[in-house]
């Protein structure tokens, strides 16, 4: 009986880890995603301004490198 007892608490900590991985990778592929998103949305306000003529192509450049670093800051990448 106490074998039984044990060899199922065992496989109840495997189970348990396992779903604590599986979380961990959803949670990374959630903050990879919202990276890309926020990457995009940088980009898609600077082309507007671009094809606007409100800037040019050296200041977009500039404004995108500038985004993308402080969007790498936040993200901690």
């Amino acid at each position: 009986m106490k074998k039984a007892m044990i060899l199922g608490l065992l496989l109840f900590g495997m189970m348990t880890q396992a779903n604590s991985t599986n979380d961990l990778v959803e949670e990374q592929k959630q903050k990879q995603k919202q990276y890309e998103y926020l990457k995009k949305a940088k980009y898609f306000e600077i082309r507007a301004k671009l094809a606007a003529g409100e800037i040019t192509l050296e200041e977009a450049q500039k404004i995108w490198q500038k985004n993308l670093r402080k969007i790498r800051k936040k993200e901690g990448k």
